[in-house]
């Protein structure tokens, strides 16, 4: 009899809570028309996720789904706008954790935690740097040689993007002086930059750099990623294959401080730390505040979506990533970048000061 009372219970509350998480609770966006907001403009990176992932979301949810590119402020006025969006479903989108951490150091007040629904992560970043090919800089080993000579000029967005952290921190643990260029808004002005020698190096996503390392029109000399994404002698990506890796047990960062007599665990520990702030990733968020019931359902529905064979179909002939996690690891990576983030906030600040002088 005790059983049976007991099932009595639990039977209940097993399919409510099935049927809370289930896509079916997305009936009220059936048929309505979705906004997708983008924080560039047509054709960059997060644009291109953005167009591979419509129409299989659209299917999911049988909704329409718009998208609106909005590029203005190195992705803060597109970030703000889904953060100040009716908490109704009908208001989705892609931010970078990492950029909206690090604008956080130049006075933004924009949190992908806490300002934010975060529904999943699409993918982890990884950053390398990038020079011309004709450069006349064919390593690591070259550059390190250059820039016993002179500073490195280095080519950035702006004061507030998420590559001014990484360039403090790099130029750091190689023990490297260098220049910075701003300004270079879009990935087609960094890549025209290096190409025509107006600067040394960009630092950049490998994702929204790929084409260009395939044609040769860059070349890749230093990865920036954790060993999850790519394990230390370097990423499993054949297209940085050899490429020398920053952090890990082997990584560059230690290299450098044994030679230069530094702190080895220090230097550990900064680029790990680098990597732990980009490997937070690109995130979809909708508003804050959305009710538990719609969260639970856009949660399923784009987990479902991101793991769906189709899309990475669709990944693969594109030649694009896809590293889903779900919300509650994606909001961990952030919790983990934000307190990466506390070890060398400093020397960024230091650097976005530099960067307006």
């Amino acid at each position: 009899a005790r059983r049976w009372r007991l099932a009595a219970v639990l039977v209940p509350a097993l399919l409510n809570l099935t049927a809370a998480a289930s896509p079916s609770d997305c009936e009220t966006l059936k048929g309505e028309t979705l906004r997708w907001i983008v924080p560039n403009s047509p054709g960059g990176g997060y644009d291109t996720y953005s167009r591979l992932l419509q129409p299989f979301l659209a299917q999911e949810l049988e909704a329409t789904i718009v998208v609106e590119n909005r590029s203005a402020a190195g992705g803060l006025v597109a970030a703000a706008a889904i953060r100040d969006a009716a908490p109704d479903g009908k208001t989705i989108g892609i931010i970078n954790a990492a950029g909206l951490l690090a604008a956080r150091l130049d006075g933004s007040t924009l949190h992908p935690a806490t300002d934010f629904t975060v529904l999943a992560r699409l993918l982890r970043n990884r950053i390398v740097l990038l020079t011309g090919r004709e450069s006349g800089i064919d390593s690591l080993d070259q550059l390190l040689g250059v820039a016993g000579r002179r500073p490195i000029v280095i080519g950035v967005r702006d004061a507030g993007s998420a590559s001014i952290v990484a360039v403090p921190v790099i130029a750091e643990l190689l023990g490297m002086d260098y220049v910075l260029v701003t300004g270079y808004v879009g990935n087609t002005a960094r890549i025209l930059a290096v190409v025509r020698g107006e600067v040394d190096l960009i630092v950049q996503n490998l994702d929204s750099t790929r084409r260009f390392i395939e044609d040769g029109t860059v070349r890749p000399l230093l990865q920036v990623t954790g060993v999850e994404a790519g394990g230390e002698a370097g990423a499993r990506d054949p297209i940085v294959a050899g490429i020398p890796v920053l952090g890990g047990e082997t990584g560059v960062a230690q290299q450098r401080a044994r030679l230069t007599g530094r702190s080895v665990e220090q230097a550990k520990k900064r680029a790990d730390s680098l990597a732990s702030l980009v490997d937070a990733g690109r995130l979809v968020v909708a508003p804050p505040a959305l009710p538990d019931q719609l969260r639970r359902c856009l949660e399923v529905a784009v987990g479902t979506v991101l793991r769906s064979p189709g899309l990475q179909a669709a990944a693969d002939r594109a030649k694009l990533r896809i590293e889903p996690a779900d919300a509650a690891n994606a909001r961990a990576d952030i919790r983990a970048a934000a307190e990466a983030l506390v070890d060398f906030a400093p020397l960024v600040r230091a650097t976005m000061q530099r960067a307006r002088q």
